[in-house]
Protein backbone atom coordinates (compact mmCIF):
# COMPACT_ATOMS: atom_id res chain seq x y z
CA UNK A 1 0.00 0.00 0.00
CA UNK A 2 3.03 2.35 0.67
CA UNK A 3 4.15 2.19 -2.36
CA UNK A 4 0.93 3.41 -3.92
CA UNK A 5 1.47 7.23 -3.11
CA UNK A 6 4.78 6.89 -4.86
CA UNK A 7 4.07 5.31 -8.03
CA UNK A 8 1.11 7.67 -8.46
CA UNK A 9 3.45 11.19 -8.14
CA UNK A 10 5.85 9.72 -10.49
CA UNK A 11 2.61 9.39 -12.91
CA UNK A 12 2.03 13.19 -12.64
CA UNK A 13 3.11 14.63 -15.89
CA UNK A 14 5.97 17.24 -14.38
CA UNK A 15 7.42 14.37 -12.91
CA UNK A 16 7.13 12.08 -15.94
CA UNK A 17 9.14 15.10 -18.50
CA UNK A 18 11.39 15.70 -15.07
CA UNK A 19 12.15 12.33 -15.21
CA UNK A 20 12.76 12.20 -19.33
CA UNK A 21 14.71 15.73 -19.09
CA UNK A 22 17.10 14.25 -16.68
CA UNK A 23 17.85 11.21 -18.93
CA UNK A 24 18.28 12.99 -21.75
CA UNK A 25 20.31 16.05 -20.38
CA UNK A 26 22.24 13.09 -18.69
CA UNK A 27 23.23 11.06 -21.99
CA UNK A 28 24.08 14.50 -23.93
CA UNK A 29 26.36 15.33 -20.79
CA UNK A 30 28.18 12.13 -21.67
CA UNK A 31 27.98 12.88 -25.03
CA UNK A 32 29.49 16.03 -24.83
CA UNK A 33 32.41 14.75 -22.25
CA UNK A 34 33.25 12.28 -24.97
CA UNK A 35 33.57 14.82 -27.60
CA UNK A 36 35.65 17.25 -25.91
CA UNK A 37 37.94 14.04 -24.95
CA UNK A 38 38.08 13.60 -28.43
CA UNK A 39 38.47 16.70 -30.05
CA UNK A 40 38.99 18.94 -27.49
CA UNK A 41 37.50 22.31 -27.95
CA UNK A 42 37.26 26.13 -27.16
CA UNK A 43 35.02 28.32 -25.30
CA UNK A 44 32.07 27.00 -26.89
CA UNK A 45 32.80 23.57 -25.97
CA UNK A 46 33.32 24.16 -22.60
CA UNK A 47 30.12 26.26 -22.35
CA UNK A 48 27.87 23.28 -23.73
CA UNK A 49 29.75 20.87 -21.75
CA UNK A 50 29.20 23.34 -18.14
CA UNK A 51 25.55 24.20 -19.29
CA UNK A 52 24.65 20.66 -20.04
CA UNK A 53 26.24 19.52 -16.76
CA UNK A 54 24.22 22.53 -15.05
CA UNK A 55 20.90 21.36 -16.19
CA UNK A 56 21.42 17.91 -15.84
CA UNK A 57 21.99 18.69 -12.34
CA UNK A 58 19.29 21.00 -11.99
CA UNK A 59 16.83 18.15 -12.83
CA UNK A 60 18.15 16.22 -9.94
CA UNK A 61 18.11 18.67 -7.64
CA UNK A 62 14.25 18.96 -8.60
CA UNK A 63 13.50 15.35 -8.10
CA UNK A 64 11.64 14.88 -4.56
CA UNK A 65 13.36 12.81 -2.72
CA UNK A 66 16.96 14.91 -3.81
CA UNK A 67 15.24 17.98 -3.01
CA UNK A 68 13.96 16.51 0.61
CA UNK A 69 17.90 15.42 1.70
CA UNK A 70 19.87 18.78 0.55
CA UNK A 71 16.98 20.70 2.54
CA UNK A 72 17.58 18.04 5.48
CA UNK A 73 21.57 17.90 5.17
CA UNK A 74 21.92 21.63 4.58
CA UNK A 75 19.48 24.35 5.20
CA UNK A 76 15.52 25.12 4.35
CA UNK A 77 15.50 26.28 0.86
CA UNK A 78 18.86 24.69 0.02
CA UNK A 79 17.27 22.79 -2.50
CA UNK A 80 15.22 25.47 -4.48
CA UNK A 81 18.35 27.67 -4.31
CA UNK A 82 20.46 25.63 -5.94
CA UNK A 83 17.85 24.17 -8.37
CA UNK A 84 17.42 28.42 -9.80
CA UNK A 85 21.26 28.99 -9.11
CA UNK A 86 21.90 25.76 -12.07
CA UNK A 87 19.20 26.90 -14.24
CA UNK A 88 20.87 30.29 -14.02
CA UNK A 89 24.48 28.58 -14.94
CA UNK A 90 22.76 26.41 -17.53
CA UNK A 91 21.51 29.34 -19.28
CA UNK A 92 24.00 31.71 -19.21
CA UNK A 93 26.57 28.76 -20.89
CA UNK A 94 23.75 28.47 -23.44
CA UNK A 95 23.66 32.67 -24.21
CA UNK A 96 27.85 32.14 -24.67
CA UNK A 97 27.09 29.12 -26.87
CA UNK A 98 24.46 30.75 -28.94
CA UNK A 99 26.10 33.52 -29.52
CA UNK A 100 28.13 33.45 -32.88
CA UNK A 101 30.91 35.99 -33.69
CA UNK A 102 33.10 36.27 -36.42
CA UNK A 103 36.13 36.37 -34.05
CA UNK A 104 37.12 33.96 -30.72
CA UNK A 105 38.11 37.57 -29.40
CA UNK A 106 34.42 38.57 -29.36
CA UNK A 107 33.29 35.41 -28.20
CA UNK A 108 35.70 35.85 -24.76
CA UNK A 109 34.21 39.55 -24.14
CA UNK A 110 31.03 38.53 -24.58
CA UNK A 111 31.64 35.73 -21.99
CA UNK A 112 32.96 38.08 -19.96
CA UNK A 113 30.12 40.44 -19.98
CA UNK A 114 27.39 37.86 -19.29
CA UNK A 115 29.59 37.19 -16.08
CA UNK A 116 27.76 40.11 -14.58
CA UNK A 117 24.25 39.86 -14.73
CA UNK A 118 25.06 36.06 -13.97
CA UNK A 119 26.71 36.75 -10.66
CA UNK A 120 24.45 39.57 -9.92
CA UNK A 121 21.89 37.06 -10.13
CA UNK A 122 23.34 34.34 -8.15
CA UNK A 123 24.22 36.69 -5.03
CA UNK A 124 20.75 38.00 -5.52
CA UNK A 125 18.91 34.88 -4.97
CA UNK A 126 20.91 33.80 -2.17
CA UNK A 127 20.72 37.04 -0.09
CA UNK A 128 16.98 37.12 -0.77
CA UNK A 129 16.94 33.95 0.17
CA UNK A 130 18.25 34.26 4.09
CA UNK A 131 15.45 36.82 4.09
CA UNK A 132 12.53 34.52 3.56
CA UNK A 133 10.93 32.94 6.80
CA UNK A 134 12.30 28.96 8.02
CA UNK A 135 8.93 27.67 7.24
CA UNK A 136 8.42 29.62 4.06
CA UNK A 137 11.21 28.98 2.25
CA UNK A 138 10.18 25.14 0.76
CA UNK A 139 6.52 26.26 0.16
CA UNK A 140 4.60 26.90 -3.34
CA UNK A 141 4.40 30.50 -4.90
CA UNK A 142 1.14 31.52 -4.30
CA UNK A 143 -0.92 34.75 -3.80
CA UNK A 144 -0.14 33.77 0.34
CA UNK A 145 3.91 33.01 -0.09
CA UNK A 146 4.46 36.51 -2.67
CA UNK A 147 3.19 38.96 0.59
CA UNK A 148 6.67 38.14 1.81
CA UNK A 149 8.97 40.21 -0.01
CA UNK A 150 11.87 38.07 0.20
CA UNK A 151 10.21 35.08 -0.86
CA UNK A 152 8.66 38.05 -4.38
CA UNK A 153 12.37 38.97 -4.67
CA UNK A 154 13.78 35.80 -4.80
CA UNK A 155 11.32 34.60 -7.56
CA UNK A 156 11.65 38.08 -9.52
CA UNK A 157 15.16 37.36 -9.34
CA UNK A 158 15.23 33.72 -10.90
CA UNK A 159 12.23 34.50 -13.67
CA UNK A 160 14.01 37.37 -14.19
CA UNK A 161 17.37 36.07 -15.48
CA UNK A 162 15.80 33.35 -17.07
CA UNK A 163 13.79 35.46 -19.06
CA UNK A 164 16.62 37.12 -19.86
CA UNK A 165 19.25 34.39 -20.83
CA UNK A 166 16.30 32.77 -22.79
CA UNK A 167 15.71 35.79 -25.01
CA UNK A 168 19.13 36.46 -25.92
CA UNK A 169 19.42 33.22 -26.92
CA UNK A 170 16.08 33.26 -29.16
CA UNK A 171 18.00 36.32 -30.44
CA UNK A 172 20.61 34.58 -31.49
CA UNK A 173 19.35 31.19 -33.08
CA UNK A 174 17.21 33.27 -34.72
CA UNK A 175 19.97 34.97 -36.68
CA UNK A 176 21.26 32.19 -38.02
CA UNK A 177 17.96 30.53 -38.66
CA UNK A 178 17.92 33.33 -41.84
CA UNK A 179 21.11 31.10 -43.24
CA UNK A 180 20.44 27.41 -42.11
CA UNK A 181 18.96 25.26 -44.49
CA UNK A 182 17.89 21.49 -44.59
CA UNK A 183 18.12 19.38 -41.25
CA UNK A 184 19.61 22.32 -39.19
CA UNK A 185 16.93 24.71 -40.65
CA UNK A 186 14.29 22.39 -38.91
CA UNK A 187 16.67 22.00 -35.65
CA UNK A 188 17.08 25.60 -35.09
CA UNK A 189 13.17 26.42 -35.78
CA UNK A 190 12.26 23.54 -33.08
CA UNK A 191 15.21 25.32 -30.78
CA UNK A 192 13.57 29.06 -30.80
CA UNK A 193 10.48 27.62 -30.36
CA UNK A 194 11.20 25.74 -27.33
CA UNK A 195 13.66 28.06 -26.13
CA UNK A 196 10.77 30.97 -26.73
CA UNK A 197 8.14 28.96 -24.94
CA UNK A 198 10.58 28.99 -21.86
CA UNK A 199 10.70 32.46 -22.03
CA UNK A 200 7.32 33.15 -22.09
CA UNK A 201 6.95 30.72 -19.39
CA UNK A 202 9.65 32.92 -17.18
CA UNK A 203 7.97 36.07 -18.37
CA UNK A 204 4.26 34.85 -17.21
CA UNK A 205 6.04 34.10 -13.94
CA UNK A 206 7.36 37.37 -13.54
CA UNK A 207 3.86 38.98 -14.29
CA UNK A 208 2.36 36.83 -11.16
CA UNK A 209 4.90 37.31 -8.87
CA UNK A 210 4.50 41.38 -9.84
CA UNK A 211 1.00 41.34 -9.59
CA UNK A 212 1.27 39.23 -6.46
CA UNK A 213 3.80 41.09 -4.81
CA UNK A 214 1.82 44.21 -5.15
CA UNK A 215 -1.49 43.46 -4.39
CA UNK A 216 -2.69 44.21 -7.99
CA UNK A 217 -5.17 40.93 -9.26
CA UNK A 218 -4.64 37.32 -8.16
CA UNK A 219 -4.49 35.46 -12.00
CA UNK A 220 -3.88 31.77 -11.30
CA UNK A 221 -4.32 30.85 -14.90
CA UNK A 222 -1.41 32.94 -15.30
CA UNK A 223 0.94 30.90 -13.68
CA UNK A 224 -0.55 27.50 -14.82
CA UNK A 225 0.18 29.21 -18.38
CA UNK A 226 3.83 30.02 -17.35
CA UNK A 227 4.12 26.23 -16.36
CA UNK A 228 2.32 24.91 -19.66
CA UNK A 229 4.76 27.08 -21.29
CA UNK A 230 8.11 25.76 -19.57
CA UNK A 231 6.72 21.68 -20.22
CA UNK A 232 6.35 22.78 -24.02
CA UNK A 233 9.26 25.21 -24.28
CA UNK A 234 11.30 22.16 -22.59
CA UNK A 235 10.14 19.38 -24.73
CA UNK A 236 10.68 21.68 -27.74
CA UNK A 237 14.23 22.14 -26.64
CA UNK A 238 15.15 18.51 -26.42
CA UNK A 239 13.84 17.86 -29.40
CA UNK A 240 16.15 20.85 -31.33
CA UNK A 241 18.62 20.15 -29.47
CA UNK A 242 19.45 16.47 -29.89
CA UNK A 243 17.82 16.00 -33.29
CA UNK A 244 21.13 16.85 -35.20
CA UNK A 245 22.71 14.42 -32.89
CA UNK A 246 19.99 12.04 -32.76
CA UNK A 247 20.07 12.57 -37.00
CA UNK A 248 24.00 11.61 -37.28
CA UNK A 249 23.57 9.03 -34.97
CA UNK A 250 21.02 7.18 -37.28
CA UNK A 251 22.59 8.31 -40.42
CA UNK A 252 25.77 6.42 -39.03
CA UNK A 253 24.00 3.34 -38.28
CA UNK A 254 22.10 2.95 -41.79
CA UNK A 255 25.03 4.13 -43.44
CA UNK A 256 27.08 1.37 -42.28
CA UNK A 257 23.78 -1.53 -42.84
CA UNK A 258 24.06 0.30 -46.79
CA UNK A 259 28.11 -0.10 -47.08
CA UNK A 260 27.61 -3.64 -45.70
CA UNK A 261 24.91 -4.81 -47.97
CA UNK A 262 26.92 -2.64 -50.66
CA UNK A 263 30.21 -4.86 -49.57
CA UNK A 264 28.42 -8.22 -49.64
CA UNK A 265 26.60 -7.11 -52.99
CA UNK A 266 29.99 -6.33 -54.70
CA UNK A 267 31.68 -9.66 -53.97
CA UNK A 268 30.54 -11.43 -57.04
CA UNK A 269 32.55 -8.74 -59.08
CA UNK A 270 35.02 -8.66 -56.66
CA UNK A 271 35.94 -12.26 -57.17
CA UNK A 272 35.57 -12.47 -60.79
CA UNK A 273 38.18 -9.91 -61.26
CA UNK A 274 40.94 -10.57 -58.07
CA UNK A 275 40.67 -14.04 -59.42
CA UNK A 276 42.61 -12.89 -62.38
CA UNK A 277 44.39 -10.23 -61.23
CA UNK A 278 45.03 -11.73 -57.27
CA UNK A 279 48.01 -9.19 -57.07
CA UNK A 280 45.67 -6.39 -56.53
CA UNK A 281 44.26 -7.79 -53.36
CA UNK A 282 46.04 -6.02 -50.57
CA UNK A 283 46.99 -7.73 -47.34
CA UNK A 284 44.11 -8.04 -44.14
CA UNK A 285 45.18 -7.62 -40.42
CA UNK A 286 42.56 -8.37 -38.66
CA UNK A 287 38.85 -7.49 -39.34
CA UNK A 288 37.73 -4.20 -41.20
CA UNK A 289 34.38 -2.25 -40.97
CA UNK A 290 32.00 -2.03 -43.56
CA UNK A 291 32.56 1.09 -45.02
CA UNK A 292 36.56 0.08 -45.23
CA UNK A 293 36.04 -3.36 -46.51
CA UNK A 294 33.39 -1.96 -49.45
CA UNK A 295 36.21 1.05 -50.14
CA UNK A 296 39.23 -1.46 -50.35
CA UNK A 297 36.84 -3.89 -52.29
CA UNK A 298 35.96 -0.80 -55.30
CA UNK A 299 39.76 0.03 -55.05
CA UNK A 300 41.00 -3.33 -56.10
CA UNK A 301 38.22 -3.73 -58.62
CA UNK A 302 39.06 -0.45 -60.29
CA UNK A 303 43.17 -1.46 -60.24
CA UNK A 304 42.07 -5.10 -61.46
CA UNK A 305 40.04 -3.50 -64.59
CA UNK A 306 42.75 -1.36 -64.97
CA UNK A 307 45.16 -4.53 -65.47
CA UNK A 308 42.13 -6.10 -67.42
CA UNK A 309 41.82 -2.86 -69.65
CA UNK A 310 44.59 -4.16 -72.40
CA UNK A 311 41.81 -7.36 -72.83
CA UNK A 312 38.65 -5.21 -73.10
CA UNK A 313 37.20 -3.25 -75.75
CA UNK A 314 37.24 0.47 -75.84
CA UNK A 315 33.03 0.38 -75.78
CA UNK A 316 33.40 -1.39 -72.36
CA UNK A 317 32.79 1.55 -70.09
CA UNK A 318 29.08 2.67 -72.62
CA UNK A 319 27.95 -0.78 -72.70
CA UNK A 320 25.04 -2.75 -71.46
CA UNK A 321 25.78 -4.69 -68.13
CA UNK A 322 25.25 -7.85 -69.85
CA UNK A 323 27.87 -6.83 -72.76
CA UNK A 324 29.89 -5.47 -69.79
CA UNK A 325 30.02 -9.01 -67.97
CA UNK A 326 30.48 -11.34 -71.37
CA UNK A 327 33.69 -8.66 -72.07
CA UNK A 328 35.19 -9.10 -69.04
CA UNK A 329 34.44 -12.68 -68.60
CA UNK A 330 35.96 -12.92 -71.32
CA UNK A 331 39.29 -11.18 -70.65
CA UNK A 332 39.39 -12.63 -67.37
CA UNK A 333 39.80 -16.50 -69.27
CA UNK A 334 42.49 -14.57 -71.60
CA UNK A 335 43.88 -13.16 -68.52
CA UNK A 336 44.27 -16.44 -66.86
CA UNK A 337 45.37 -18.35 -69.63
CA UNK A 338 48.25 -15.92 -70.50
CA UNK A 339 48.93 -14.94 -67.04
CA UNK A 340 49.73 -11.28 -68.97
CA UNK A 341 47.19 -8.48 -70.23
CA UNK A 342 48.90 -7.12 -73.83
CA UNK A 343 49.31 -3.51 -73.97
CA UNK A 344 49.47 -0.37 -72.51
CA UNK A 345 46.62 -0.22 -69.60
CA UNK A 346 44.30 2.63 -69.45
CA UNK A 347 41.60 3.65 -66.92
CA UNK A 348 37.95 1.45 -67.91
CA UNK A 349 35.94 3.64 -65.44
CA UNK A 350 36.14 7.16 -65.12
CA UNK A 351 36.57 8.24 -61.32
CA UNK A 352 33.30 9.36 -59.86
CA UNK A 353 33.01 12.95 -58.24
CA UNK A 354 31.72 11.26 -55.00
CA UNK A 355 34.54 9.74 -54.09
CA UNK A 356 35.17 6.48 -53.60
CA UNK A 357 30.83 5.84 -52.82
CA UNK A 358 30.66 6.98 -56.38
CA UNK A 359 33.09 4.93 -57.72
CA UNK A 360 31.15 2.08 -56.32
CA UNK A 361 27.63 2.99 -58.02
CA UNK A 362 28.72 1.34 -61.67
CA UNK A 363 30.60 -1.41 -59.95
CA UNK A 364 27.51 -2.26 -57.92
CA UNK A 365 25.23 -2.54 -61.33
CA UNK A 366 27.62 -4.53 -63.18
CA UNK A 367 28.00 -6.93 -59.94
CA UNK A 368 24.29 -7.14 -59.62
CA UNK A 369 23.55 -7.83 -62.78
CA UNK A 370 26.62 -10.70 -62.80
CA UNK A 371 25.33 -12.46 -59.59
CA UNK A 372 21.85 -12.65 -61.50
CA UNK A 373 23.40 -14.17 -64.31
CA UNK A 374 25.26 -16.84 -62.45
CA UNK A 375 22.22 -17.67 -60.31
CA UNK A 376 20.13 -18.58 -63.79
CA UNK A 377 23.26 -19.98 -64.83
CA UNK A 378 22.90 -22.64 -61.22
CA UNK A 379 19.08 -22.89 -61.96
CA UNK A 380 18.97 -23.63 -65.52
CA UNK A 381 21.89 -26.38 -64.56
CA UNK A 382 19.67 -27.41 -61.64
CA UNK A 383 16.74 -28.04 -63.89
CA UNK A 384 19.31 -29.94 -66.51
CA UNK A 385 20.49 -32.01 -63.70
CA UNK A 386 16.77 -33.08 -62.59
CA UNK A 387 15.55 -33.70 -66.06
CA UNK A 388 18.47 -35.73 -66.34
CA UNK A 389 17.68 -37.53 -63.41
CA UNK A 390 13.68 -38.01 -64.51
CA UNK A 391 15.02 -39.71 -67.96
Amino acid sequence: MASEPVAASWATGPMVVNVVALVAFAGALCWRIDQVRRSGGGLQAFAMTTSIAALTLAFAVSNHSASQTLDDVGFAGLSRLLFYVLLAVGVAGLVIVFFMPGSRVTRERRAGVEAFPLVAALLGLQISLFFIPTDMRTASISEWTLKNWGFALFYLIASGYLAYGLGACVRSVSKYLRLADGYLRTSLRVLVAGLGLLAAGSIAQVVYVLTGALGLFDLPWVLSVSRVFSVAGLVLFLVGISYPMVRAKWQGVTSRHRRRRDARAILPLWTLVTGAVPEVVLPIDGGLAPTALLHRRVVEIRDALTQLSPLLPGEFATAEPDQQIWMLQMAVALRKRDGTSPGPVRTVLPESAGGLDGDAAPLLVLSRALAAEERAEEERMAEEDRMADED
